[in-house]
């Protein structure tokens, strides 16, 4: 119920926002949804989900589907990258940030669900349910849900380099005696950057992977090759900044 309210008070602002100005067309809105994501502005993300929301209430089309699924899962990646910078005793800011990316999250998967089946639309979905694994007991409950729509991704494309980098997230971020295994994340990772060079997430996951392996100088090697690629790369930046 919480979570609905949320979805509904988003909707009610990007209403307002279209109503404020001009909406912008879809090829507008994508672009600004890239410019979004390279620079992790959370907000100019949550900007585009409203619009994109309320363009497809007045003229829908797999094209706007698309694109809101995307800003979904782009406000809900950038927002979980600020709840994971907050201290571990800001429970309330944990809590508000927590339920506006479950909101993000479930509204992403509605938008997917007319779209057909494609390797990027179960890639998609299984980066939507990535980002409500928060615990030990959200972990359990999605779990067979992320790895069923990764391991679909795959079975579709094997050449989708973003489904790779889903694919390694188990590997990389559970404990050993839940099924983590560096090696085999950064095997995945690995197979993400040589189909995909320029690929900014499976380098900062490599980069976590080399730090976790107890490869500082490769975790750094990437950290830079990351800031090089995209100056606007915050998780980068901070990663360097606060190296020794």
């Amino acid at each position: 119920m919480i979570v609905s309210r949320v979805v509904a008070a988003v909707a009610l602002a990007g209403a307002v926002l279209a109503m404020a100005g001009q909406p912008r067309d879809l090829q507008s809105l994508g672009a600004a949804l890239d410019d979004a994501v390279r620079s992790y502005d959370a907000a100019a993300a949550t900007a585009v989900l409203s619009e994109a929301r309320v363009a497809r209430a007045s003229a829908d089309s797999p094209q706007l589907a698309e694109l809101h699924a995307r800003a979904a899962l782009a406000v809900a990646e950038l927002l979980r990258i600020e709840l994971e910078g907050l201290a571990a005793g800001e429970t309330e800011q944990r809590r508000l940030l927590g339920l506006r990316i479950d909101a993000a999250a479930e509204d992403g998967l509605q938008a997917l669900g007319g779209l057909p089946e494609t390797s990027d639309r179960q890639r998609t979905r299984a980066d939507l349910i990535a980002t409500m694994i928060r615990s030990d007991f959200r972990a359990k409950k999605h779990e067979q849900s992320f790895k069923a729509a990764v391991a679909r991704a795959l079975e579709l494309d094997q050449g989708n380099a973003r489904a790779w980098v889903s694919s390694a997230k188990p590997f990389l971020f559970a404990e050993p005696e839940q099924g983590g295994d560096v090696a085999e994340a950064l095997r995945r990772l690995d197979r993400a950057l040589e189909l995909d060079p320029g690929l900014e997430p499976a380098r900062l996951l490599r980069a976590v992977a080399h730090e976790k392996a107890g490869d500082p100088e490769a975790a750094e090697r990437d950290w830079r090759a990351a800031l090089r690629a995209n100056p606007q790369c915050r998780p980068a930046r901070e990663q360097l900044e606060s190296r020794p």
